[in-house]
């Protein structure tokens, strides 16, 4: 007894969905005059299988029309409505010390806002010396999750950006349900990324530590005065270049 193959992929989604469940019903019938031979268990995985693949296919079919339709609505849409919750929290600490000699403090601000979409968190640190005209310290900052391309290697690189200040160009990636914000190529920043810390100077990736080989990499450094290696090698340039072995 030969059996009916799958019906091929026509029409709309509903159309398919419905030619594939009239096979199903007509394979049931088939099944039933042949018992459970052999040859029966063998369609009856053939079957399980071809529906699986029509569901998926019509799947995809759905989410392909979906994301079309989408793309029409917001481009032809004559009114817009936006709206997103905010919610901003600040955290803060105050450090003063007093004595004879004057009145020493430092203050830390963090403040973290959330939306539906992202969290960004900003800080401010300073400290001061009382009756100094200028701080010691004054610092501003903005963490964010971001994403850039090195422009001389064109590697894409995911993690947490850091810096006084970051700019970005309005483009999203997504990756492990995360949302990662598109820098602005040219800026300085670190970025903690799944392998480890990286310093971007003007847009280009000039240092990293990878936690895949445990190593620092730099593109270019320079040494003031001494560089020891391990425990056996001084290298200095005191007077001009020097090596010399401090080991035991």
């Amino acid at each position: 007894m030969s059996l009916e193959l799958p019906p091929m992929a026509q029409g709309t989604a509903e159309q398919q969905l419905a030619a594939l469940r009239d096979y199903l019903v007509r394979l049931a019938q088939s099944l039933e005059q042949i018992g459970g031979s052999d040859v029966a268990v063998s369609a009856a995985k053939a079957a399980s299988n071809a529906a699986k693949a029509a569901q998926e296919q019509t799947a995809q079919q759905v989410r392909k029309t979906a994301d079309s339709l989408k793309a029409l609505i917001i481009k032809t849409a004559d009114e817009i409505t936006a709206y997103t919750d905010t919610r901003a929290e600040t955290f803060e600490s105050l450090y003063v010390a007093k004595s004879d000699y004057g009145e020493y403090y430092n203050q830390i601000e963090t403040q973290v806002t959330q939306t539906a979409r992202n969290a960004v968190e900003t800080y401010h640190y300073a400290e001061a010396i009382q009756d100094m005209n200028t701080y010691l310290t004054d610092l501003n900052g903005q963490i964010r999750r971001g994403v850039i391309e090195d422009p001389e290697t064109h590697e894409v690189h995911l993690g947490i950006a850091i810096s006084e200040q970051l700019s970005f160009t309005g483009q999203t990636q997504t990756e492990g349900g995360l949302t990662y914000y598109e820098l602005t190529p040219g800026q300085t920043l670190g970025l903690y990324t799944s392998t480890g810390w990286q310093f971007w100077i003007n847009g280009v990736r000039r240092g990293w530590f990878s936690s895949e080989d445990s190593m620092l990499h730099v593109s270019n450094i320079v040494v003031e005065n001494r560089l020891q290696l391990g425990s056996g090698w001084d290298i200095t340039s005191t007077n001009g270049f020097g090596l010399r072995y401090i080991g035991g």
